[in-house]
Parts: C-alpha cells; sequence; structure tokens
C-alpha cells in the first residue's frame, strides 16, 4: 500500500502497519503504526489496498472497506472516511482489488462491480461519474479483476483480458497510449 503493509494470515486474521492518516489500517484510530497491529481478528480471505484505503473478503462473501472515502471508494454509500473496517457488499463475492481512488469487487456470477474515483473511466460503467456506492459495471463472464492507479483490468471466462481507464503511458495495453 500508499506507506503501509497489510499482512493476511492462516487464520485469517488481519495485521497492518504504517501509515494510517486516513484510517486506513482499519484499527480504530489515525495513529500511524511502527510494528505490526491486529486489525481484525479472524474471517478474512483476501485484502486490498489502494492510495489510502483497504477493503476485505471475508469467509462468508461479504466485502469491508476502510480508510480515505473522499471519492466513495470504499463504496458504503458516502463519502466519509472510516477508521474501522465497514461492510459494504453483504454476500456472494470471489474477489476483491483496490486501485488509488477506487474498488472493485467479483462476484460468484461472474459479474463485475466497482466504486469510487472514475475521472478517467476506470470504473467501467461508461460515465466519468465517481460513484460512492458499487455499480455493476459486467453482468457476467469474468474469472478475475486487478486495478491500478486509475485502470482496471478484467479476465474473461474465454482468455480475454479486457481494460479501461486512463492510458497514458500505455497501461491499458492496447498498443496505444491515449
Amino acid at each position: 500500500g500508499n506507506y503501509r503493509s497489510m499482512v493476511l494470515k492462516q487464520d485469517g486474521s488481519l495485521w497492518g502497519t504504517g501509515r494510517n492518516h486516513y484510517g486506513q489500517l482499519g484499527d480504530g484510530s489515525k495513529t500511524p503504526r511502527s510494528s505490526f497491529v491486529q486489525v481484525l481478528s479472524s474471517g478474512v480471505t483476501a485484502v486490498a489496498v489502494g492510495l489510502y484505503h483497504s477493503i476485505v473478503l471475508k469467509q462468508d462473501a461479504s466485502v469491508w472497506s476502510t480508510g480515505s472515502n473522499s471519492r466513495g471508494q470504499l463504496g458504503d454509500g458516502s463519502s466519509t472516511s472510516k477508521l474501522s473496517f465497514t461492510q459494504v457488499l453483504p454476500s456472494g463475492v470471489t474477489a476483491v482489488t483496490a486501485g488509488g481512488l477506487h474498488s472493485m469487487a467479483l462476484k460468484q456470477d461472474g459479474s463485475v462491480w466497482c466504486t469510487g474515483y472514475n475521472s478517467y473511466g476506470q470504473l467501467g460503467d461508461g460515465s466519468k461519474t465517481d460513484r460512492n456506492s458499487f455499480v455493476q459495471v459486467l453482468s457476467s463472464g469474468v474469472t478475475a479483476v486487478t486495478a491500478g492507479l486509475h485502470h482496471s483490468m478484467v479476465l474473461k471466462q474465454d482468455g480475454s483480458l479486457w481494460s479501461t481507464g486512463r492510458n497514458h503511458y500505455g497501461q491499458l495495453g492496447d498498443g496505444s497510449s491515449i
């Protein structure tokens, strides 16, 4: 992450250290940590970190997020930052990823849901409008998702790779840098 580290242990507990000015460690404070502190005791299966936010997938297929929410990247329907993990999607999720100021979730049915900053079209919903709640951007056929600072990529069931968002340095991989 941006000046921080998050570690998921085999027992499903989540630990964090480093910068915490926006509550991105999820320990209930804004206190920077110089050693790892436990932020969730169990049930976590995946963690992703953006610039100033963190998002986790739990064993029950729910999604929880914490940290800066200036662009709606937490997906809780607000623009209020959180100091502790808050549930944002109740169930049905198999993977999460975090971009700079946006988040993505892949559901069990192969659909993709996104929230947050969208000035470069990185959410893939056909607009440049920021979202503060997860919106469905693809209805089916996706097996994996990943996000960069201002772009997103999905791997479809047929093996094709799709990308959207900022492409100033050719990060979308489409042969251009527009």
